[in-house]
């Protein structure tokens, strides 16, 4: 029987291999791979029998339509994605379900902010051409179609800690669901509208390439 620990030390060079052997498929080719099957065991919230298992494959996933591990289950016309990289993580014992909880919720008040002035802004400041939005990065000048929206000079990680002390907000008892687009967002949708007010009433912002931003980050907050 394979064993991806014996062969990979360390989580990190599991990543790299799982990750170097899902990109040689194709989308939509069924893969047949021994240590893909053996990861997909260790999902911490999904119970994945291979024999329950129709196929495996790469499938675009909204909402930005990167290929993702996929699975169909075998009795019923299911469809559902696989996170590979929560299979390595719950393998190498680095699976905490509270610290994934928290991230999932900061990650739907994420999302959340992206349909106010952060959304206009980007419509005002990026030009369609090609079905591709240009945007001119405020740091280097490159036009490029690698942008993103930074917020400056308050970054997003202050914004979001000043609304969740200002109104004393337990994170770990915010419930959030996943839509039909595979996004998660808050599940009260009366918080869902404080928190997107307050968020565009706080948010001023600028366009920067990939690269800057990530260079910059939270500007050492």
């Amino acid at each position: 029987m394979l064993n991806l620990k014996k062969k990979c030390k360390t989580m990190t060079s599991a990543n790299k291999y799982i990750s170097s052997i899902l990109n040689k498929y194709n989308e939509d080719v069924n893969i047949i791979n021994e240590y893909i099957f053996e990861i997909i065991k260790y999902h911490p919230t999904k119970k994945l029998d291979r024999s329950n298992i129709e196929w495996l494959q790469m499938k675009k996933r909204p909402p930005y339509n990167n290929l993702a591990l996929c699975y169909k289950d075998k009795y019923t016309s299911k469809i559902d994605d696989i996170s590979w990289k929560l299979c390595i993580r719950n393998l190498y014992d680095k699976y905490d379900n509270s610290k994934e909880k928290i991230n999932n919720i900061k990650s739907a008040f994420r999302n959340e902010s992206h349909f106010g002035s952060k959304k206009i802004y980007y419509i005002e400041h990026t030009k369609n051409k090609d079905n591709k939005f240009l945007g001119v990065c405020e740091n280097c000048n490159v036009e490029t179609t690698n942008i993103t929206i930074d917020h400056y000079p308050v970054p997003y990680k202050k914004i979001f800690e000043n609304f969740i002390s200002n109104n004393e907000i337990l994170l770990n008892i915010i419930n959030v669901i996943e839509n039909n687009n595979n996004e998660l967002r808050l599940k009260d949708r009366d918080l869902a509208l404080i928190w997107l007010q307050y968020h565009d009433s706080n948010s001023k912002y600028r366009l920067l390439c990939k690269s800057c931003n990530s260079r910059f980050g939270s500007y050492n907050y």
